[in-house]
């Protein structure tokens, strides 16, 4: 093989891409509320970021910028270099001081980083672990990476990979099934015994921080029919404008208590608000269609003995506060299955990338050894097989041989001994010789 196809094969054969790929940035494990918004990068602003990373060398790259997190998951020759580029980059749109950002930024390169970022896009890596927006926010960062022409196709196979992982997740195990907050128990709660929320109708009393937080909740899940009620005219005036709500009197909305499939109180007295019989006569008038109701309040608002009315289903945050308990636990063993999913993709894409980088070198091989088969036949059309493939043999070997002897020439120049040369282990390992020495030594 003469050295014009060894440099072009050499050429073909690029490090592999995770060998290239590096993850830098900061995330609710590294840095406060503070710093993450000080470097959080929005919609508007991307393009114009993926301009100050090409300008820093970093022509292919991801920008993840959430409440979470703000991480860049990019390729480059050199991944160590890359990462200290793209913190400077980060510290400068930040405007804050390099040293209160030192500590906050973190570079992963290689398997770390790959591992990482399959991680994070199934939710392993989340505030809540198993949360569903993540996934749909890393594509939404790739779609803008590849409209802004800084996601090629290199980085998009590691992404695709990514989401394989986090689907399998999602498929084969229950991370996102269980509740570990409590207005996540609260709306899982109404639920099950409401089924969806487009056509029920919610009343919320009182201000309770709770309350409000479950009505946004609901509002995500597609309550549409909200009604609060505070005694304070301004504050209620307030709240309904925040959460896009009809506005009653605590009087008016205890009236018509029977239009609501959903009661979330959170005004605590010396004597309960919703009374047992309220709610019993209300269900009467509903004709016992369910009714899911929130005690929020200390002390409770609605009447203990509530729950003992046919369709009625009060649930108080000890309720609330124990679901959630349960499904966190619930969480963490799912997330220990989650990871060993995730370790396998992230192993098998290694595998995949490391047959794909050979790809080129072995197509090189192949054409150069039919040449030199072609051109021995060609020139010595009367040999018998034997002879042929004796010279074949010969011709073959003739370019490695030369460079071994070359190598460890070098080798022993280099450290004054006689040692092998350095390419003899992997030509004996790509042609397995030495085994079947080893294997009668057993």
């Amino acid at each position: 093989m003469t050295g014009d196809n060894q440099a072009a094969i050499a050429d073909r054969a690029s490090p592999p891409v995770v060998a290239r790929l590096v993850v830098t940035g900061a995330n609710h494990r590294t840095a406060g509320q503070e710093l993450r918004d000080a470097l959080f990068v929005d919609g508007d602003a991307l393009v114009a970021f993926h301009g100050r990373l090409g300008r820093a060398g970093i022509a292919e790259a991801v920008v993840l910028s959430t409440c979470d997190r703000v991480e860049v998951a990019a390729l480059a020759a050199d991944p160590a270099a890359a990462g200290r580029r793209i913190h400077e980059v980060l510290t400068e749109g930040a405007g804050i001081d390099r040293d209160r950002l030192a500590g906050a930024l973190f570079t992963l390169t290689g398997e770390d980083a790959l591992a990482h970022l399959f991680a994070v896009a199934a939710s392993l890596e989340s505030e809540v672990v198993g949360e569903s927006e993540v996934l749909g926010q890393v594509k939404e960062a790739h779609r803008r990476a590849r409209e802004a022409g800084a996601a090629g196709p290199e980085l998009s196979r590691v992404l695709d990979a990514a989401y394989t992982a986090a689907k399998r997740v999602r498929t084969e195990t229950a991370i996102g099934e269980s509740a570990v907050s409590m207005a996540a128990a609260a709306c899982q709660m109404a639920r099950e015994v409401l089924g969806r929320f487009g056509d029920a109708r919610a009343l919320l009393v009182g201000a309770a921080e709770i309350g409000i937080t479950v009505a946004e909740r609901l509002r995500d899940e597609g309550l549409r029919d909200l009604t609060v009620a505070d005694p304070v005219a301004p504050r209620a005036e307030a709240l309904a404008a925040r959460l896009g709500a009809h506005r009653l009197t605590p009087a008016e909305a205890l009236a018509g208590l029977a239009a609501f499939d959903m009661v979330l109180a959170g005004i605590g007295g010396r004597a309960p608000l919703i009374h047992v019989g309220d709610v019993a006569a209300a269900l009467k008038a509903r004709r016992f269609r369910p009714m899911f109701l929130l005690d929020a309040a200390v002390p409770p608002a609605v009447e203990t003995a509530v729950r003992s009315v046919e369709e009625a289903y009060l649930f108080d945050l000890h309720d609330l506060e124990r679901i959630a308990l349960s499904g966190q636990r619930r969480r963490a063993r799912e997330a220990a299955e989650a990871r060993l999913i995730v370790a396998e993709e992230a192993a098998r894409f290694i595998e995949a990338e490391g047959g794909r980088a050979a790809a080129p070198v072995l197509a090189e091989l192949r054409t150069h050894f039919e040449a030199v088969r072609e051109r021995i036949l060609a020139e010595n059309p009367d040999l018998s097989a034997e002879a042929a493939t004796r010279l074949l043999v010969n011709r073959l070997l003739d370019a490695p041989s030369r460079a071994l002897r070359t190598l460890a020439a070098e080798a022993r120049e280099d450290r004054g001994e006689e040692t092998p040369a350095p390419g003899a282990r992997v030509i004996a390992r790509l042609f397995g010789l030495g085994r079947r020495g080893r294997s009668g030594r057993r």
